[in-house]
């Protein structure tokens, strides 16, 4: 009796939710259903649907070749500014203008806000702006003795400060004497000398040796209020160059945020100095002569320092550490404030100078590849280093990870590691990857959640309503991967593919094949538009007007393969696309010979 043979159906296999890139070294037949081989320009939205990612435009006409070199955006005074960095000045941009506020060396710039002002470094300068005015940051003048008899000594109260030389030092009078001897010899000038409210004149109420560091009253101050006399003077210029030369700062204070810590300096790669309390007041304008922290060899440079709960986490090239707040009594008897550094692991750092960010209250920091740091406990154990980026290394392994630009899309729940024009983002509201192409973005800033970055003259502002990236057609490709349905080892064949859309004014996708035997089939374009005459295009009009999500069935000739794969491509300038799901309708056949 004769038989017909049939192929066996099964289950169709369907795609529901989409994990993101995973670049196996093992090969993408190892892949689970759902994960792409490669994934560019597409996101994994929290619900797992794939979306095409949004494109770009200019905030505003280019200003020439340069790169913007930071940016920032708060409130001063109780107006917002975005502020930037370009070509040597500093802008401000309010109602779609940009003015200049003021000037700094064409370089990287960093940004931060203490105290009511905003404050700048570059590595070469150091700079404020309080809404009003622009200046450098000339250093608060510390008062380094109280309660000083006329003949010298007194209750030490403030140390030096490296951004300057002026001091300032207060006397309590004997009623008898006249000269007053200053804390330092051979100093450059005296600046001011009060008694109580007033200001002394120089010549008729005083004189002054600068080579003894006395001050001579014509008349002796009247005894009987302590630090009544108060003399300000001025020796050398501090250690400017040691604070002017860093790049980066952080603001932390143990229990609070009340002082600055700052690094990125060459000349002292493992140090961070750190602010103190400008009479009992924080400020960003005081550096004390032992405020520094030395951290590991010199050999290798801090790279960052992040908050971590009540303690400072700090990254070098090679190896991290932690630090809090102490008190110390210092060989001078004055007690100041300290935060030694201690070793959490002697390997693994980070990289890229000022790039650790805190995602989900852990840091994310780069050392060959992305690990975020968990369970932090004193010693140098490589566990509390957890390795994120094992989908996504072998792509990064082909870059120069020193120089990544790094963000936190808060709004979005992505974590940007930008190098060339090549970004990785990881979701880690849902733990996938995925890659974006043609961002060359130097720095990146977020305000009310939308996503902005600096490039070559001009700042670019992402638009969900913008398929384009500044008029060029950005190119989403998922490719799947190589999939056997469960059965490597039997023939397989499919004449058909459904795709679930979800409905915009215009959509479309274009779906390609590939088997083990047959290479790259021809690619079918599905389009969907609304009813809507913005744009119309009666070229692909539709009546259609369901906003609700849309099945479509296309038709391939996939016979007797072994692994099968899906292309999904869009590379639309005006046309949008989310994938809901994919149902592939595979048959099983007889065993692979």
């Amino acid at each position: 009796m004769a038989t017909i043979k049939t192929s066996k159906k099964t289950t169709p296999t369907t795609i529901n939710v989409f994990y993101g890139l995973n670049e196996s070294t093992d090969g993408d037949t190892e892949l689970k259903l759902g994960e792409a081989s490669v994934m560019k320009n597409w996101r994994v939205t929290d619900g797992g649907k794939l979306k095409k990612m949004e494109g770009y435009a200019p905030l505003f006409t280019s200003l020439g070749t340069g790169k913007i070199q930071g940016q920032w955006y708060g409130k001063v005074t109780g107006t917002f500014y975005h502020l930037f960095a370009y070509g040597g000045s500093i802008y401000k941009r309010t109602s779609g203008t940009n003015t200049i506020i003021g000037t700094m060396t064409d370089a990287p710039t960093s940004f931060f806000f203490f105290n009511e002002k905003v404050y700048m470094k570059n590595g070469h300068e150091y700079k404020s702006w309080d809404g009003t005015t622009f200046a450098d940051v000339a250093g608060y003048r510390p008062k380094i003795a109280i309660s000083t008899p006329p003949g010298g000594g007194g209750t030490l109260y403030e140390e030096t400060n490296r951004l300057t030389g002026a001091k300032h030092q207060t006397f309590s009078p004997s009623g008898t004497l006249t000269a007053y001897q200053l804390a330092e010899t051979a100093i450059t000038s005296v600046d001011f000398v009060y008694d109580g409210t007033t200001l002394k004149t120089a010549g008729t109420d005083y004189t002054v040796n600068l080579t003894t560091g006395i001050v001579t009253f014509t008349t002796a101050p009247t005894a009987g209020t302590p630090n009544s006399i108060d003399i300000g003077w001025t020796k050398g210029t501090g250690d400017r160059a040691s604070i002017l030369g860093c790049l980066f700062a952080r603001v932390y204070g143990g229990a609070n945020d009340s002082r600055v810590f700052i690094f990125g300096n060459d000349t002292t790669r493992n140090r961070l100095y750190y602010t103190g309390l400008a009479d009992t007041v924080p400020s960003a304008e005081y550096f004390p002569a032992n405020g520094y922290i030395e951290v590991g060899s010199d050999e290798f440079s801090v790279t960052d320092a992040q908050k971590h709960q009540s303690s400072l986490l700090i990254f070098t090239e090679k190896g991290s550490y932690y630090a809090s707040y102490e008190s110390v009594t210092l060989s001078s008897g004055l007690v100041a404030a300290s935060f030694p550094a201690y070793s959490i692991n002697d390997i693994k750092g980070n990289v890229a100078l000022g790039q650790v960010k805190i995602i989900n209250n852990n840091p994310l920091s780069i050392y060959e590849g992305i690990y975020e740091w968990t369970l932090i406990t004193v010693g140098s154990d490589a566990r509390n280093a957890n390795y994120i980026s094992r989908r996504v290394q072998p792509s990064l392994d082909l870059v120069d990870l020193t120089k990544a630009v790094t963000f936190d899309w808060e709004e979005k729940g992505e974590y940007w590691l930008c190098v060339g024009s090549l970004c990785w983002i990881y979701n880690y509201r849902i733990g996938v990857w995925y890659q974006r192409e043609n961002v060359k973005a130097y720095n990146f800033l977020e305000i009310d959640g939308e996503l902005y970055f600096g490039t070559d003259g001009t700042i670019m502002k992402f638009d969900p309503d913008l398929r384009t990236d500044n008029g060029i057609a950005i190119k989403a490709v998922w490719e799947m991967n190589f999939y056997d349905f469960g059965f490597e080892y039997l023939n397989k064949y499919m004449n058909n593919v459904w795709a679930s859309i979800k409905p915009d004014p215009k959509v479309r996708l274009d779906i390609a094949t590939v088997t083990n035997n047959d290479g790259t089939g021809e690619t079918q374009t599905i389009y969907y538009s609304l009813a809507t005459f913005e744009h119309a295009d009666f070229n692909k009009w539709s009546f259609l007007t369901s906003y609700n999500p849309q099945p479509f069935y296309i038709e391939i000739q996939a016979m007797g393969f072994t692994y099968f794969k899906l292309i999904l491509t869009n590379e639309s300038l005006n046309e949008d696309c989310t994938v809901l799901s994919i149902n592939m309708p595979a048959r099983m056949g007889g065993k692979v010979r």
